[in-house]
């Protein structure tokens, strides 16, 4: 490492040794490209200060940890994607739509956060009204193995039944499900085979 340190770098090594003006220097650099990229994904002011926020306390709470020769800005916009990913899931709270986000952003199908929300709920509302077609069981094996990710054993045990048996309604579900969902099937694959 050179002997010639940025700005940025001193303020990085003053961070990790504890040092609040670094810490506010930083703030003051970042915050408000922080926010920007926040309201783009979240479209709600309110939320985008909460994420800038939240990366912030992330921050400090990982002072010690930060490195001066990495990429200070993308560590920082990694902490605010993933405090972004939170908010969503949180607010959704279904990890389905999590994945789905997180799928359009690496497949950079669209940057606008608000379009995928929209795809997302107009496939929510049809499955939800799919869903009325299958049994009280195959709801069940459904939603706790394809919308909450448990694992076929799990699902036997919470519901009294054999693995086997989750397996067959499973089976079932998924194929009353994928006929009514005809329309959706590149979505409905995505989130369930």
């Amino acid at each position: 490492m050179s002997g010639f340190l940025t700005l940025e770098q001193q303020y990085i090594h003053e961070l990790n040794r504890g040092s609040y003006r670094a810490f506010d220097a930083l703030y003051t650099m970042y915050s408000r490209r922080l926010y920007a990229f926040a309201l783009k994904m979240t479209k709600s002011p309110a939320d985008a200060r909460d994420i800038v926020q939240d990366t912030f306390v992330r921050l400090w709470q990982n002072r010690e940890n930060v490195l001066p020769e990495e990429s200070f800005q993308s560590y920082l916009f990694t902490i605010a994607r993933n405090a972004i990913f939170n908010k969503m899931r949180s607010m959704i709270n279904s990890p389905v739509f999590v994945d789905y986000i997180e799928y359009v952003n690496e497949a950079a199908v669209s940057e606008d956060t608000t379009i995928a929300k929209l795809e997302f709920d107009e496939f929510r509302a049809k499955l939800e009204a799919a869903k009325k077609s299958l049994s009280e069981t195959q709801l069940k094996v459904f939603e706790l193995s394809k919308e909450w990710a448990l694992p076929h054993s799990e699902i036997a045990r919470q519901l009294n039944l054999s693995e086997q048996t989750v397996k067959n309604q499973l089976s079932i579900a998924l194929k009353t499900l994928r006929k009514k969902l005809s329309e959706s099937a590149g979505m409905f694959t995505l989130f369930f085979l």
